[in-house]
């Protein structure tokens, strides 16, 4: 998989270029990815998203800065998003 390649650059470069980035958290720590949201964000003025397994140990903590973050779309894998739509939807994403 990506997961170990789809941090910041990748997605900012993505984004710049027409597509839509994708930021991995799959691998990241929620400082981790708050760093690489951080960065993306000075890297482009495009959308681009953030990938949670749903499976993840620090699901909370990684949606509370995807919303502190601004980031406008979620993927969702590795498990049921059911549990995560209705928060999503309701902070606009």
């Amino acid at each position: 998989g990506m997961v170990w390649t789809s941090g910041w650059r990748l997605a900012s470069a993505v984004s710049n270029n027409g597509g839509l980035g994708v930021i991995g958290a799959g691998s990241m720590y929620p400082d981790v990815l708050l760093e690489h949201i951080i960065k993306c964000k000075n890297a482009t003025s495009n959308p681009f998203a953030v990938n949670v397994p749903m499976l993840y140990p620090d699901l909370e903590q990684i949606m509370k800065i995807i919303i502190e973050e601004n980031v406008k779309i979620v993927i969702t894998s590795a498990g049921n998003p059911k549990t995560w739509t209705s928060f999503l939807k309701d902070k606009g994403i």
